[in-house]
């Protein structure tokens, strides 16, 4: 049985997650177009199956993981065949994260062996919480910036600002710049098909918010 209590995530600058993100959107996504078509890249330009399985959350708390070989990634069955796609956008997401481990931790990976939900379990029980959170920060940083490109996010919150100064409400940004934030996130984050909670991280991790006026 491997020993989790000695894992250890090596330190990676966001600097160089935001690289590494982007390069890996240029290449298999050279088109550009929003959102990004996740499980298209996954199972045409990585060549890796989406599998579904039964009980992955309610077991491990979780929508999905990378198995160990590579050779794809599990995903909760009952959220992936929902039939009113309520759980598209946050499984976009997921499927992000796991190709942010594929991306930034293969070396972790060989002392790892997830091929079950137990598998997985027992890693999260085990391996130091401090760990586990930079291991995870690490994965959610690569999937917020790989789903919202930095320059698009921009024209988004420049199509805000001048909403904002056509009706008038330029001040509110200096007054209370969160509130706007909140109420301006759900269209935001519509292009990227992500939701309102990562729309809202972005534009703060990238220094976005609140925006300049014009």
């Amino acid at each position: 049985m491997t020993d989790y209590s000695r894992f250890k995530c090596r330190f990676i600058p966001k600097e160089e997650i935001w690289k590494t993100a982007d390069d890996f959107r240029l290449r298999h996504w050279p088109s550009g177009s929003l959102p990004v078509d996740i499980e298209s890249i996954i199972d045409l330009k990585l060549n890796m199956h989406i599998i579904p399985q039964r009980n992955v959350k309610e077991y491990a708390k979780i929508d999905a993981y990378l198995r160990g070989d590579f050779t794809g990634i599990v995903v909760d069955e009952k959220q992936y065949m929902d039939d009113r796609d309520r759980y598209k956008n946050r499984l976009r997401f997921s499927f992000a994260h796991e190709i942010g481990h594929y991306m930034l931790h293969r070396y972790a990976y060989e002392q790892l062996d997830f091929d079950t939900p137990r598998d997985l379990l027992e890693f999260i029980s085990n391996v130091p919480e401090d760990e586990y959170e930079d291991f995870e920060w690490q994965a959610n940083e690569f999937a917020g910036r790989f789903l919202v490109p930095r320059n698009e996010l921009i024209k988004e919150i420049d199509g805000v600002v001048n909403i904002l100064k056509e009706n008038t409400l330029l001040d509110l940004l200096e007054s209370d710049p969160s509130r706007v934030l909140e109420r301006v996130s759900p269209f935001l984050c519509k292009p990227f098909g992500v939701s309102e909670q990562v729309i809202e991280k972005r534009v703060r991790r990238e220094n976005l918010w609140p925006p300049e006026k014009p």
